[in-house]
């Protein structure tokens, strides 16, 4: 994937991933804002996937079941990685997980996750893979008894850190930080966009 070219006078620092503004961030947005650029969380500028992962994809609504299931199985994987990296395998991970359908991820076995951990072009942790599987059990279940996956995350508890708490117990692989990250990727939070970026004052879907 290539990188966006960096406008003369932009810093060579290596920008964090998917967090808050920085000082360094603004300075380097008001760069970017005087060559008429559209404004933009600094760490999505750095890489064409990540900019295209920003503007369409971060905090946006779930066109259905399946949506919320790729987002978790994403920050799944990322735990511990590079988001750069499982952003570049985003298409060979939605091809060896059938979609990221889950009634077939549920269905894996373990030829399944054979032909997983033998793929180089996906993220070959068999915690991970069963992690997935087991998951997409449990969204079956939920499926089941609320009608949607995607019911049971609005009726989550209020607060963010009750949310976190209830997926930690509901679901494998699921620590602090990666059901953070699906919460904001899904728009069930509000991302942390910085407040110089096009999507800051946009309203948060799932609070509609």
């Amino acid at each position: 994937m290539a990188r966006a070219t960096a406008p003369p006078g932009l810093s060579a620092r290596r920008v964090p991933l998917r967090k808050p503004m920085t000082p360094e961030d603004l300075a380097d947005a008001r760069i970017r804002e005087a060559l008429g650029e559209t404004g933009r969380c600094e760490w999505a500028q750095r890489h064409d996937g990540l900019r295209q992962y920003h503007d369409d994809v971060w905090g946006e609504r779930p066109a259905d079941d399946s949506g919320f299931f790729e987002r978790m199985l994403l920050e799944i994987f990322h735990a511990g990685l590079s988001w750069t990296l499982i952003w570049n395998k985003h298409r060979a991970l939605y091809d060896a997980y059938h979609g990221f359908d889950i009634d077939a991820v549920a269905g894996y076995g373990s030829a399944d996750i054979a032909r997983l951990l033998d793929n180089p072009n996906v993220i070959r942790s068999e915690r991970k893979i069963v992690a997935a599987i087991e998951n997409a059990r449990s969204v079956q279940a939920i499926q089941d008894h609320d009608g949607s996956f995607e019911n049971y995350l609005l009726d989550l508890p209020k607060s963010t850190n009750a949310k976190i708490n209830t997926l930690k117990k509901t679901f494998k692989f699921m620590g602090p930080g990666t059901s953070r990250g699906f919460l904001e990727s899904s728009g069930l939070v509000a991302p942390p966009h910085h407040d110089y970026c096009f999507k800051a004052e946009r309203p948060v879907w799932s609070a509609a």
